[in-house]
């Protein structure tokens, strides 16, 4: 039932980006991201470089009304590793057509200033790596391709947005 819930937020979730923001959304070939095209929207967020505060604390401060589609992707993502955790900690398997791949760095950040080659290097090497949990139905190899994932979202987030960091250090099985 718990799985049930999580699949349904994170497919409600989706379906609202999709509906929401999907104007924001860039297609590109896979070997090259050109993040001049990935937001359509020029809105600035306060980045007061004299605040002891990071970008990611001004996405705390506008989340409550405006979640950028960014954000919402990861709480989705969030949701998938729960699950997947969830699965390999009982011995289950997991398989790529129960957690699609989130392309999150298609749509529009909290901060546009993270949409830098470096940010889309960590994407990249979190989609190979997220692949991997996939490749094999051995409980073992997925559980190790998991946590190798989650160390590509912590390697990302102690440079970007470090606010999740605590919540992400929590995953790994």
């Amino acid at each position: 039932m718990k799985n049930l819930v999580y699949s349904l937020f994170a497919l409600s979730i989706l379906s609202i980006i999709f509906f929401a923001c999907g104007n924001n959304t860039v297609q590109s070939n896979k070997s090259n991201i050109d993040s001049t095209k990935v937001l359509t929207d020029t809105t600035k967020i306060n980045t007061d470089t004299s605040s002891s505060k990071s970008s990611c604390d001004n996405e705390t401060i506008m989340d409550p009304n405006n979640p950028k589609p960014m954000a919402l992707l990861m709480r989705a993502l969030v949701a998938y590793a729960d699950t997947i955790k969830s699965k390999l900690t009982s011995g289950k398997t997991v398989n790529s057509t129960q957690f699609p791949l989130i392309k999150f760095w298609l749509v529009e950040p909290t901060n546009p200033e993270v949409l830098e080659p470096k940010f889309f290097e960590n994407a990249r090497l979190f989609s190979e790596s997220y692949k991997q949990i996939f490749l094999t139905n051995e409980n073992t190899t997925q559980i190790k391709a998991f946590n190798a994932v989650i160390g590509k979202c912590i390697n990302c987030h102690e440079s970007y947005c470090s606010g999740p960091l605590k919540r992400i250090r929590k995953l790994p099985i």
